[in-house]
């Protein structure tokens, strides 16, 4: 029996377009919790906010390339 390519990509494929949503909504609520953590440590929304959206950044970049290479690699895994 041969599965509906439609079933396929729904199943299997993630697109840019939802692997970008993806690590959009993910870095902003990892960004109210790591500046609310570095706000208790520090006392200064200013630091806090800056350090936050610094560490962020870089985080974003390298979550979008692993999810990409999942995608594109993955599929290996059983």
């Amino acid at each position: 029996m041969q599965i509906p390519l439609k079933q396929l990509r729904e199943n299997n494929m993630e697109s840019n377009k939802r692997t970008s949503i993806k690590t959009i909504s993910w870095e902003v609520f990892h960004l109210v919790v790591l500046a609310g953590i570095i706000f208790l440590f520090t006392g200064e929304w200013e630091y806090a906010t800056l350090g936050a959206l610094i560490y962020i950044g870089f985080e974003a970049v390298g979550y979008f390339i692993h999810e990409r290479l999942w995608v594109k690699f993955g599929k290996k895994v059983q």
